[in-house]
């Protein structure tokens, strides 16, 4: 949506000069370049229309853990369900507005944080970056306020070569990885050859994510979230 509005803008600016510079104004440009606000307000209304049904998902599954998943221009909260109890729920964020801009302008998964709430425990999940030629996003994870691990996503040649996704946590002072194999495969979680539980859409074109962990463990729910918004939205 807004870039849709920074296009707008710019191709104001771009009739303006041309008007300044060369004294020329076409009508049906200037006409045109309406297109772009409208077409953004749009995609909010469907946004919206989407967001709607985000929040009045019921999960047909007795078990598994799950939300569903259709858009994230609108950073709304996403119920988090146990079986068919509700739990929780999953929430996107950007701390500063202008980096909201930048991200749903240029699609960049730069300043991606999150909320997840699990029965009464917030985990707080936010993006920092060490260095900001580095190719790696990390994660600083708070539990309730206070800080129980950290994130990083672990993309080499290598792995990029097999289209493989990787991200590498460190929670309560033991490792784990969270990977999957390609951008449609399911996601696993492991300690060492210990998997710990997994993440898949119900089927290949849902936006309903469900979510399967040893001891229903919520810090392994964590890691499974966050690879999957990271990776896969």
């Amino acid at each position: 949506m807004i870039q849709l509005n920074i296009i707008f803008v710019l191709f104001l600016l771009t009739l303006l000069a041309r008007y300044l510079v060369f004294d020329a104004f076409e009508p049906a440009m200037f006409a045109a370049a309406f297109l772009f606000p409208a077409a953004s307000i749009v995609i909010f209304f469907i946004s919206k229309r989407l967001a709607d049904r985000e929040r009045a998902y019921q999960p047909k599954s007795k078990d598994d853990w799950s939300f569903y998943h259709i858009q994230k221009s609108l950073m709304v909260e996403k119920p988090l369900f146990k079986g068919q109890n509700l739990r929780g729920y999953v929430k996107r964020y950007f701390p500063q507005r202008w980096q909201y801009v930048l991200g749903d302008s240029f699609g960049l998964n730069w300043y991606l944080s999150f909320e997840v709430l699990i029965d009464q425990d917030l985990y707080d999940v936010r993006w920092y970056r060490k260095k900001w030629i580095s190719q790696q996003d990390q994660w600083r994870i708070y539990k309730n306020g206070i800080q129980i691990g950290e994130a990083h996503t672990f993309i080499t040649l290598k792995n990029a070569a097999k289209l493989k996704e990787a991200i590498e946590y460190r929670l309560h002072d033991v490792s784990y990885i969270s990977s999957a194999s390609s951008v449609m495969s399911a996601i696993t979680l492991t300690r060492e050859t210990a998997v710990l539980g997994g993440l898949k859409r119900s089927h290949i074109i849902s936006g309903v994510q469900e979510i399967n962990v040893e001891d229903n463990n919520p810090d392994y729910l964590v890691a499974l979230i966050i690879h999957s918004f990271y990776f896969k939205n």
